[in-house]
This record gives C-alpha cells, sequence and structure tokens, in this order.
C-alpha cells in the first residue's frame, strides 16, 4: 500500500487487533471502503491475508470493530474531559475534543471521505446508535451533576435534551467543515459558545 494516507483509530499498543483496525482505516481513507481488500488491509498490517482471517471475518466485521473501537476510546476520553467542577468551558471543550480523532480525520481529510461517512447509513447502524446514546449518558450525567451543584444552568432543559443539542452541534461543525483541521478550530468555537448559554 503506498502510504501517503496513515491514519491511527486507537493507540499503538502493539496488539494485533489495534494494528489491523489502525491499517484498515489507512486503506479504507487512501483507497475507500468499496475499493479495499482484505488483502490491502492484510499488506498495510504487516501481515498475511490468512492470519488476518484469523482475527475478521470480512470488511464490515473490520468496519464495525472499528465503530465500537472508536465509541469505546470516545467515551473513556469524555468521562476523563467532563472531570467534576471543572471549569464549564475548559470541559465542554476538552468533551468535544475526545471525540475527534483518526476516524474523524478520516472523514474530512481522506478524498474518500464523503462515501466513509455514508457507511453509517448501512453496516455500522446499530453500532452508532449504541455508540452516540453512550456519549449523551455521559454528557448527561455531567450536566445533571454541574447544574445540581449550582455550577450551570440548563434553563429548564432535561440533561438529556442539552446532551443531545451538544451531540447534534458537533456532528454539525463535521458536516460543514472544510478539512479535519477546520473541524477542531469549530469544535473550540462551537464549545464557548456553550459553555456561554450554560453559565449561571
Amino acid at each position: 500500500m503506498n502510504s501517503q494516507i496513515s491514519m491511527q483509530l486507537l493507540p499503538d499498543t502493539g496488539e494485533k487487533e489495534a494494528r489491523i483496525l489502525n491499517a484498515a482505516l489507512s486503506v479504507f481513507a487512501l483507497y475507500g471502503y468499496r475499493r479495499s481488500s482484505m488483502e490491502d488491509i492484510a499488506k498495510a498490517a504487516g501481515m498475511s491475508r490468512a492470519a488476518l482471517y484469523q482475527h475478521f471475518r470480512n470488511k464490515d466485521d473490520i468496519l464495525s470493530r472499528g465503530v465500537e473501537a472508536f465509541f469505546a476510546l470516545a467515551a473513556q476520553d469524555l468521562a476523563a474531559a467532563l472531570v467534576p467542577a471543572r471549569p464549564v468551558v475548559e470541559a465542554l471543550r476538552e468533551g468535544c475534543l475526545s471525540q475527534t480523532g483518526g476516524l474523524a480525520q478520516a472523514l474530512l481529510d481522506s478524498p474518500h471521505g464523503e462515501e466513509l461517512m455514508s457507511l453509517k447509513l448501512g453496516t455500522t447502524q446499530d453500532e452508532i446508535t449504541e455508540g452516540n446514546g453512550r456519549l449523551v449518558s455521559i454528557w448527561a450525567d455531567w450536566l445533571a451533576q454541574e447544574a445540581g451543584a449550582g455550577r450551570i444552568t440548563l434553563h429548564g432543559a432535561a440533561p438529556a435534551e442539552v446532551a443531545e443539542a451538544i451531540m447534534a452541534g458537533q456532528h454539525g461543525q463535521k458536516m460543514i467543515a472544510s478539512g479535519y483541521e477546520d473541524y477542531l478550530s469549530r469544535l473550540r468555537i462551537f464549545a464557548e459558545l456553550m459553555a456561554r448559554g450554560l453559565r449561571p
């Protein structure tokens, strides 16, 4: 594989599954999902195709596990960002940025980003719905805790409603961003505006 696009979905732990998922993301970003083959992914991961099949059944399996891994890491990073009593603008900014990374970069900077974004409507819809639900729950718990302590105000809205609005806003920034760096910049602005609206 020509390594002109190299993406990282998961931290490089040396584990085979992480290596495969990172290689697959790079291959999908370079060739697009439909044109990528298990052979391409095996080569990028530095293993034989037979070895790859010991870990994953097919491309759909890799994609589904990759989405699950993304949301697991995003949930972990989001929970770490939303520390009780953390300054609101800082918590919102770090919370929003916790859901970026290699997958978002592949979606926004790859020439095949539009195709990759459209995949969420098919194979991985269940994983995305479940993952987003976990993130909304983490946001909602933090919002309820901070509102209960008087550090923010929800203006009569339920914590889950505000959490869903934050998630929708993050998604909206991704849809209009011209690239990954622009997306990060827009998220920072969005977080600042949300923080102003939540201050008591």
